[in-house]
Parts: C-alpha cells; structure tokens; sequence
C-alpha cells in the first residue's frame, strides 16, 4: 500500500477548473489563433496608416509640385514655339489670314493659368534687361514663368491665352496695318 507522504507517480491535473462542455487546456488554445489574427490585422492597419501618413505627408506632394513646374516649363516652350513659326508669313504674302489651333493642357497643378504677350518682359537672367516674351501668369506664383520670344520687326501681336479654353493663333497680313498676329481662345476651324 502507498503511503501518503511518498509521491505519487501520477502528475497532478493542471488544466485547471472543467467547465460542462470544454475541457480545461481545449478552452485555452482555441483563443490563441484569435488572438493573433487580431493582432496580425492590427499590425497590418499601422503599416498602411503609416504608409499613407508618409507618401501623403510629403513624397506624393512633392512629387506633384515637381510635374507641375515641368508642365509649366514645357507648356510656355510649346506656345513660344507655336507662336514663332505662326507668324513667319512668305515675304511674298500680300494680303491674307490663317489660324492655327496652339495645343496646350487644361490645367497645371488643378489650376487654370493665363498665356499673354508682354512686349517688354523682364526677364529673369537679368533684370535690366527686357524683351518680348510670353508670360505663363499662373495662381501659384511658383509657377508663373517668362520666355522670350523671337519675331519679324514686322509683327504686332496682341491677346491672351486662357487655358480653360481652346486657343488659336491667328495672323492676319494687309497691306496697311502689316502683319498681325493675335492670341485668341477658339478653334481654328470655328
């Protein structure tokens, strides 16, 4: 017979109370893949709210102010060089008009801007000296630019560019007034 004071061979149950239905440890273990699940979603939650804090905080904004001076730049090229092949007329040209469609975007960074002629621009190289120019006059002064633009003595230009709009360049030859070439919205084939 045993006795009481030797330790018995059998480990004592640690799976603590038995509730009717579950048994002890079984209880335990079937909140374990919960748990982590939770916690495996909650980590994945910080990570995208982290991300998007830090692409929306600064590289995405950036990013887009950067594309927008480049439009910028590209879009004042793109006119200048409309405008100077525009008004090269034959010398032989008497008397007579065309209109030619300018290809520009709607907007530069969601805003829209204006395009106009300033006879004596300052320019940024240095500001003593002015020229013809074309002026991009856009809400955000970051965004405004000037370049200069080369045409015949002949030529006298006027109008504006708005760039909601479509825009034209017209040029009109007489034999009083000489050449005149205008900055219009519209289409050339209006």
């Amino acid at each position: 017979m045993a006795d009481a004071s030797e330790p018995s061979s059998v480990a004592p149950d640690d799976s603590g109370p038995v509730t009717p239905g579950t048994g002890g440890r079984a209880a335990e273990r079937a909140v374990v893949p919960v748990v982590g699940k939770a916690l495996e979603a909650a980590i994945v939650v910080l990570f995208v709210g982290l991300l998007t804090t830090v692409l929306f905080g600064g590289v995405v904004p950036d990013h887009r102010a950067a594309v927008g001076h480049e439009l910028a730049d590209r879009t004042l090229a793109a006119a200048t060089e409309q405008v100077e092949t525009t008004a090269v007329v034959p010398e032989s040209a008497v008397r007579g008009s065309r209109r030619v469609d300018a290809e520009l975007p709607r907007a530069i960074r969601g805003s829209s801007y204006r395009i106009a002629y300033v006879p004596n621009a300052t320019l940024a190289t240095d500001p003593n000296v002015t020229a013809p120019a074309l002026v991009l006059d856009h809400p955000n002064d970051a965004f405004d630019r000037r370049l200069p633009v080369t045409l015949p003595d002949s030529v006298s230009v006027s109008g504006a560019w708005d760039s909601g709009n479509d825009c034209v360049v017209r040029v009109v030859v007489d034999d009083d007034d000489g050449t005149t070439l205008e900055l219009a919205n519209g289409r050339a084939d209006a």
